[in-house]
């Protein structure tokens, strides 16, 4: 049982370190160890990303709604019409290494520290939406809001950014 929660624990603290952009150690003081334990340490050993989609592969999924604008494009036309958004979802995975050590209670006199390695996958998923601010279609004066006036802008917008983002990714894939 307190092998599952130190494993619990440590994968927890885990999160931290994938919060942070860059390789980093973070100690912790947890209440879930074991009374003996007193700290959590982690150091991230390696951190890569595998299973990056294939630009051209790429594809979003749209939906459109009806919403009354006013002032539509600068304009004294008041309507109602339709507007589009588009969402792609990019889907991979982290690989890490991870040593974890965990810190005995009284300082590293009082007992031995409990030294470990794990590696393992974490899946991400992260939606990127279509930008209106790239679009001519606006309604409202002040302050003026844009809007997709066509379902292929809004997809286009949505593709041409999760693109941008494998493009950036690209650099953090593991080495085959």
């Amino acid at each position: 049982m307190a092998k599952i929660k130190i494993f619990i624990l440590v994968l927890f603290s885990a999160t931290l370190c994938f919060a942070q952009n860059t390789n980093k150690s973070v100690s912790v003081r947890l209440k879930g160890l074991p009374p003996q334990y007193s700290t959590l340490r982690i150091d991230t050993l390696s951190r890569c990303i595998v299973g990056l989609p294939d630009p051209s592969s790429i594809t979003a999924s749209a939906e459109g709604r009806t919403e009354y604008l006013k002032r539509i494009s600068g304009t004294d036309r008041n309507d109602y019409v339709k507007v589009w958004n588009a969402n792609v979802q990019l889907i991979y995975q982290w690989k890490f290494r991870l040593n974890y050590l965990i810190i005995p209670q009284g300082g590293l006199e009082a007992q031995a520290p409990v030294f470990h390695e794990a590696e393992g996958t974490r899946p991400v998923v992260e939606a990127i939406a279509g930008d209106p601010q790239e679009s001519d279609f606006f309604a409202f004066s002040s302050p003026r809001r844009y809007y997709f006036d066509s379902q292929q802008a809004a997809i286009n917008s949505a593709v041409n950014r999760a693109r941008q983002r494998v493009a950036e990714l690209r650099a953090l894939e593991c080495a085959k």
